[in-house]
């Protein structure tokens, strides 16, 4: 069997009122620890962790332009017996069974993690028909590498800076990188070939985006954040076939 792309969805009940960590990632790692009984190391790429979900809504929190002081106030509730939502992805060689049921502790907050559903399918087989007109959505600030920037950041002593704006060329070309470079060989072109031919093929219709700086965590009394962008990007697709 080939690599597989698994999907799963977990359903977390906050135990009491709690407060949650400010970029509730955080929550949805430890839940697939404990329901797996494993810790996700993963190559660079190969999982993400969703935020948690509120009826449809990402929880995290915007630092803005907020004082550390500030920063410190900004809370994240969950109350006692509401339903919130996360999702994992990540491409494995192996798929083992969960535990139904676990409870989870981050901080003082405890939640019931129950597993709601699970899809595996053969990387080999995914497939994806797109319309010609499609919208992207960004529902949670996405970080867009740069590649080749890493240099220039090192010299001037800047330790990150991604992309404000949705490059989807780019981003078909760092998918393309990462499965070559993982061992994964299901597309046939070359990441250069793909980028080139996704800058011309893929026409802008419309978008709405907006850059923010999001709260992590508190590191040596210092908010420790990132700036990614959200919103969406519609776009019409002018040629269905890649050299």
């Amino acid at each position: 069997m080939g690599a597989l792309a698994v999907t799963v969805w977990i359903e977390l009940t906050p135990l009491s009122d709690c407060i949650m960590p400010p970029f509730t990632s955080k929550v949805t790692r430890t839940a697939f620890s404990k329901l797996w009984g494993v810790e996700p190391k993963m190559p660079k790429r190969r999982a993400s962790f969703s935020l948690l979900f509120r009826d449809g809504k990402p929880l995290y929190r915007i630092l803005g332009g907020r004082s550390v002081g500030e920063a410190r106030s900004l809370k994240l509730m969950a109350r006692r017996g509401e339903r919130l939502h996360c999702r994992c992805s990540l491409i494995t060689s192996q798929m083992l069974l969960p535990e139904p049921v676990k409870v989870v502790k981050v901080g003082a907050a405890e939640f019931k993690a129950r597993v709601s559903n699970i899809e595996v399918v053969e990387v080999s087989e995914l497939r994806a028909i797109v319309p010609r007109k499609f919208t992207l959505r960004f529902q949670t600030p996405t970080l867009l590498p740069v590649p080749g920037r890493g240099r220039f950041l090192k010299e001037a002593g800047v330790k990150r800076r991604y992309k404000l704006v949705p490059d989807l060329p780019l981003a078909l070309k760092l998918l393309a990188y990462d499965l070559k470079l993982q061992g994964i060989d299901v597309i046939r072109s070359s990441p250069r070939r793909i980028f080139a031919w996704a800058y011309r093929a893929l026409a802008e219709l419309d978008y709405r985006v907006r850059p923010v700086t999001v709260l992590y965590t508190f590191r040596e009394e210092r908010p420790a954040v990132e700036r990614g962008f959200i919103s969406y990007v519609s776009y019409e697709l002018l040629n269905s076939k890649s050299d």
